[in-house]
């Protein structure tokens, strides 16, 4: 057995990215919630920002996949395939992974790349966009020390 195997955390069949688990392991993510740089990256004040731990994540996940019906989805943007309009989202491509306050989800959007997924936002007005090309990316935005060690 090789002792430098990387153990892999996933959900739903989608891979966390390896610094996503190594920040929640390290509680660094969480305390991302606190972040003064939050409303520059998300483009909106948070109300109540939660940076999710990976049960939280599979559990909003599983909301998100499993529980909305065709009306909620569609209130949320969210599309019930693999494919969706811009502005729309996968719930079968998604990771829930955080939420700024009520209803203001963050999310892993997997369509483009099974293994690095952009991060995408749901804000009060209008519909799903992009923040960060990568988790890693929006951790260095939201604590630019990082980009120092």
């Amino acid at each position: 057995m090789n002792g430098n195997v990387e153990h892999r955390e996933w959900v739903f069949g989608m891979p966390l990215p390896d610094c996503l688990v190594g920040s929640i392991k390290d509680h660094s993510w969480a305390n991302l919630a606190h972040s003064p740089m939050i409303e520059t990256v998300f483009g909106q004040a948070p109300l109540r920002a939660v940076f999710h731990s990976i049960p939280v994540m599979v559990g909003m996940t599983k909301w998100w996949r499993e529980e909305l019906d065709d009306e909620l989805l569609r209130c949320y943007f969210g599309k019930p395939d693999e494919r969706a309009d811009p502005g729309y989202i996968s719930r079968m491509k998604t990771v829930i992974i955080g939420n700024l306050g009520p209803d203001l989800p963050f999310a892993l959007d997997y369509r483009e790349s099974p293994v690095d997924p952009d991060v995408v936002f749901l804000g009060e007005v209008g519909s799903w966009r992009m923040i960060a090309g990568s988790v890693h990316d929006l951790m260095c935005a939201l604590d630019p020390q990082r980009l120092q060690s």
